[in-house]
């Protein structure tokens, strides 16, 4: 498969898309949900995208995490994975080394802080960077020469700063650590929304700000702000993603290299018949 000629690095978190593919094939495979779906996603991007470069992560063991000792109910709303996850992750990464894709992961850290710490490197390394994922705490890693492709969409800094009104991309872990974020059970301040909460950041530019001119502000808002003050700054370490993970080996490995006939190979070994459509796409355009 021909690549173009270029340093862009496609990053997958890989969870997020697991457990899509799982509710999203499970009444038909079963137990062969998660691995069909992921695999069919992964090839979607390498036909559509032809990365010079990709990486897929993996989250590791929550229980331990940092995040979960100063917040016990972090991410505790959460679906509990399916029974079969964990022999379904070695299948993923079986065939993944076969791809020649790499992955990486690290016991007890999550994958955002993961892919941070890579994007803090790579973009020094004159990397552009594609984040495949659909959790909204990575937005506060888009830059000039980070993206994030959520459901086919790109989003880039000037999509952020318009829909939630903010100034800077770094305003953006302000904002949802004051209105809360559902998806990792951080309830953020009753009552105050995102219009309320880009008006305050405008204004005193971050929490700590906001705190430090309380008496300036509407007797109302204050009130709820100096309550939830604890909850608000505990968000924000939580949110706040870690770009200084120090890796053991290098992650961002040779550019990709692709065999037509070594995936069509593969993909007849996980199931010809579900992957016909991909299979004759390659033999036909590839």
């Amino acid at each position: 498969m021909k690549l173009i000629n270029d340093k862009r690095l496609f990053i997958i978190d890989s969870f997020i898309y697991i457990y899509k593919y799982y509710y999203y094939y499970k009444k038909f495979f079963k137990n062969k949900s998660i691995i069909l779906g992921f695999i069919n996603f992964i090839l979607t991007i390498l036909i559509e995208k032809q990365p010079t470069y990709i990486i897929v992560v993996f989250d590791g063991k929550i229980k331990k995490n940092y995040k979960k000792k100063i917040f016990i109910n972090y991410k505790i709303n959460r679906k509990k994975p399916p029974f079969n996850l964990k022999k379904n992750l070695l299948k993923i990464k079986y065939f993944l080394n076969l791809l020649n894709i790499p992955y990486y992961s690290i016991k007890y850290i999550e994958a955002d802080d993961i892919i941070g710490s890579l994007i803090y490197s790579s973009e020094k390394l004159g990397y552009t960077n594609y984040i495949y994922t659909e959790d909204k705490d990575y937005y506060q890693l888009i830059s000039r020469k980070t993206f994030i492709i959520k459901k086919k969409f790109l989003i880039d800094i000037n999509y952020i700063l318009e829909k939630y009104n903010i100034n800077s991309i770094d305003q953006y872990i302000d904002l949802i650590s004051l209105i809360g974020d559902k998806s990792d059970n951080l309830s953020g301040i009753p009552y105050i929304g995102i219009k309320t909460a880009s008006k305050l950041l405008k204004k005193y530019n971050s929490i700590e700000n906001i705190y430090l001119n309380i008496n300036k502000i509407n007797p109302i808002i204050k009130k709820r702000i100096i309550h939830y003050k604890y909850l608000v700054l505990l968000s924000k370490k939580i949110i706040k993603i870690n770009k200084k993970i120090k890796f053991k080996k290098k992650i961002i490995r040779s550019r990709l290299k692709l065999s037509k006939n070594k995936i069509i190979e593969i993909l007849n070994k996980i199931d010809k018949l579900f992957f016909k459509k991909k299979i004759f796409y390659l033999n036909k355009y590839i």
